[in-house]
């Protein structure tokens, strides 16, 4: 599933006059929409009441109202773009997806995504503040990011663009942390081709984030679950020391892709020192950072299973972390 190319479709904030047209708007008789709670590169996200459903509060996510002044085709085109990606998360079952309601269309003729609300803050906030969290803080979170994906590639898709920003920290009903993984527009179907990645391939612009983009990635070359791991990886490394894996002195766009494309070692420098991180967690990131995918772990599952027992759990022990990957990871997964 290919979202529209950043190139055509910029990222973008979306006026003040934009979002407010829909403010206090019912929608379809049932859901009353309050407040913007961000825009994206081809969608806005507005807390929701959904009234037929016990006034529960919902994200409600709908095609960017720019859409409206382009031609047919590159509406249609960002229109099944947001609903392939509503189809595709709500294939998932893992407790760090969040959940999709129904999907719909406006008056104007956009279509929109009834998604799960959830309270917390993006990843990328606690990047911003410096926030580092413990070792065993972001090991738990990671295996929950880790068992999500590890589903995606069974189901045969992979997400390109694992980072802060693409991830809410909030809780669960017992208190407990609790990640969720909220945008899939990077999300593709996993090809064995050895040109898939250069059929249309952009490279100057290609989808995903620079800054936590896999080196094959970056190269144009094909994806697997393998590069999930190394977007998962850079991620729990910037949260345990609080820098980039990948930090270069000028980090704009196309000096971070030369970066990527050289042969430059990754993590640029060793972890600092003073931090409590355990050795078996550090090697276990260092594994899902090698440039080469063929020296990652061979699938999610076998990652999350390194990264639970720097824990002192085991993946098949009462631990909740290791029920859950046995329910849902009945078998020895593909990440390729």
């Amino acid at each position: 599933m290919n979202a529209p190319n950043d190139r055509q479709y910029p990222r973008r904030r979306a006026s003040r006059t934009q979002l407010d047209a829909l403010l206090g708007q019912t929608i379809d008789d049932d859901l009353v929409i309050e407040r913007p709670l961000g825009s994206g590169s081809h969608a806005d996200v507005f807390l929701a009441r959904q009234r037929s459903i016990g006034d529960r509060k919902v994200a409600l996510k709908v095609l960017g109202r720019p859409y409206l002044a382009l031609r047919d085709a590159d509406f249609r085109r960002g229109a099944h773009a947001l609903l392939r990606e509503a189809a595709v998360l709500g294939l998932m079952r893992a407790h760090c997806f969040v959940q999709v309601h129904r999907t719909g269309t406006l008056p104007d003729g956009r279509p929109y995504v009834v998604l799960e609300y959830v309270d917390g803050s993006p990843l990328s906030a606690h990047v911003a503040a410096d926030a580092r969290l413990s070792a065993a803080r972001v090991a738990g979170l990671a295996v929950q990011i880790a068992t999500g994906l590890e589903e995606m590639h069974l189901r045969g898709f992979v997400h390109r663009d694992v980072t802060p920003a693409n991830f809410l920290l909030g809780a669960d009903p017992l208190g407990r942390p609790q990640i969720k993984l909220i945008d899939f527009g990077t999300a593709t179907r996993i090809s064995e081709r050895a040109d898939r990645y250069r059929v249309g391939y952009d490279i100057e612009h290609p989808l995903g984030t620079a800054g936590y983009m896999a080196p094959e990635q970056a190269r144009g070359d094909v994806v697997d679950g393998r590069t999930d791991q190394f977007g998962l990886a850079g991620l729990c490394w910037e949260l345990l020391f609080g820098v980039r894996p990948t930090a270069i002195v000028t980090p704009t766009q196309r000096a971070m892709l030369e970066f990527l494309r050289s042969d430059a070692a990754i993590p640029t420098a060793p972890p600092p020192r003073g931090h409590a991180v355990p050795e078996a967690l550090v090697a276990a990131l260092l594994r899902g950072l090698a440039r080469d995918p063929a020296e990652r772990f061979p699938t999610m599952r076998e990652m999350a299973e390194a990264i639970l027992r720097t824990t002192g759990e085991e993946a098949s022990s009462g631990a909740s972390g290791g029920n859950w990957l046995g329910r849902l990871l009945g078998g020895r997964g593909n990440g390729r």
